[in-house]
């Protein structure tokens, strides 16, 4: 089904996932990183989780909410890492309730090893949990080298842990010069702790790959994507001179945004079109609570968006440009998803279609704010086939209006 043919038949607005396109991406990764496993970051797209699990080696989920999608989707606990920085005796319990000391736990803070020691205690189990300790970059996340080797000694110590690698993720959008000075000091990081502990750890490692977002100022006409590959084979060759392979037992590098947003679409219609004072402005049905891009300077980048008639199936190739502000139905001046694009002049019934929406485009925006429907979601799966897996959702019952 084609961008105008998706539209006719589920309307805007409207998120769409070419699994397809999920797969080809997870693929050609895992070729680059033959050697590396391949971990999910479940945060840059929950819709997505059951439909890559096949294809990565683990997912990372970081909340009760996200495990609880993994179950409803059949994804097998041993193939789940739970992290976060809020971990709760309650969740925990649940959790191992699932079957999930098969997988794989982060701790963050001695509270944390706390937990799960006594959650494992209490199920009595003979298999201990598995845990990544997570060192901090400097932030809210994981803990210092003091406090990272004092939870190392006490769980190596535990009848009910297992201490088994070390987690690290600084960010995302990352540059390869900041990625390169931490494996480089990841790698030596490595050598210290084999000597201190007497085994070599495993690595679980979130590079922050970036995505190119927008449009260059000397490619605002020819409009292409640039995936990012180079950047892939780019990190191998840090890695390859890093020599991390040599620091740890087992390594694996975890994406959200670089695997999911190259699959995803979001469609929003044209609601009214308007001049102000000489400046054109096109109402679209959707807004920044619905798509959000990283590093969009509030609208002052221009992302890769086609224009969709719905009066006829060309292209606009015919109509005259002008330039637009798109801004959003939200009753916010900040709501302006781009400040200045070309575009054939748009009519009211018109659609936008956003690209490389794939990452974080359904849970980003601030979707309670006005009690505007939730937009649907149509997966495309490997053979083609389009399939409606969420309708327009109603969401003013959880603002307002509450019985009793």
């Amino acid at each position: 089904m084609n961008n105008l043919d998706l539209v006719k038949k589920y309307g805007t607005p409207l998120y769409h996932f070419d699994i397809l396109d999920l797969k080809n991406r997870v693929e050609m990764m895992k070729e680059d990183q033959s050697d590396i496993g391949l971990c999910y970051a479940m945060k840059a797209g929950p819709a997505l989780a059951k439909y890559i699990a096949p294809y990565v080696d683990r997912l990372e989920v970081c909340s009760p909410g996200e495990y609880e999608i993994c179950v409803r989707s059949g994804i097998k606990p041993e193939q789940i890492l739970v992290s976060g920085v809020n971990k709760t005796r309650e969740s925990m319990t649940k959790i191992l309730s699932y079957g999930g000391a098969k997988g794989c736990f982060s701790i963050e803070s001695i509270e944390q090893y706390e937990i799960l020691r006594d959650v494992a205690k209490e199920e009595t189990r003979t298999d201990k949990l598995r845990c990544f300790v997570r060192l901090s970059s400097g932030n809210q996340f994981g803990v210092d080298k003091t406090v990272f080797e004092e939870l190392c000694d006490k769980i190596i110590s535990s009848d009910y842990l297992e201490l088994i690698g070390i987690h690290y993720f600084s960010g995302t959008q990352k540059t390869l010069k900041k990625i390169e000075s931490e494996l480089t000091e990841l790698a030596e990081y490595g050598f210290v702790l084999e000597e201190k502990f007497g085994f070599k750890f495993n690595l679980e490692y979130g590079p922050g790959l970036g995505i190119d977002y927008f449009q260059s100022d000397k490619n605002t006409e020819e409009i292409t994507f640039r995936f990012g590959e180079s950047s892939l084979k780019e990190l191998m060759e840090i890695v390859e001179r890093t020599g991390i392979r040599n620091s740890y037992s087992d390594i694996t590098f975890e994406y959200g945004r670089y695997i999911a947003a190259t699959c995803g679409k979001y469609f929003t219609g044209v609601a009214d079109v308007k001049t102000n004072d000489g400046t054109n402005f096109a109402i679209l049905d959707g807004g920044l609570h619905q798509i959000t891009y990283y590093g969009s300077m509030a609208g002052m980048k221009v992302p890769f968006i086609d224009y969709i008639s719905m009066r006829n199936d060309d292209s606009g190739s015919e109509k005259e440009k002008k330039y637009y502000v798109l801004a959003g139905s939200l009753c916010s001046v900040n709501d302006i998803l781009v400040r200045k694009i070309s575009l054939p002049q748009l009519d009211i019934g018109d659609t936008l279609c956003f690209n490389l929406a794939g990452a974080y485009s359904v849970t980003e925006g601030i979707a309670l704010f006005l009690s505007r429907d939730l937009p649907a979601i149509v997966v495309r799966d490997e053979a083609g086939e389009d399939r409606l897996v969420r309708e327009h959702t109603e969401i003013n019952t959880f603002n307002g209006g509450y019985n009793g």
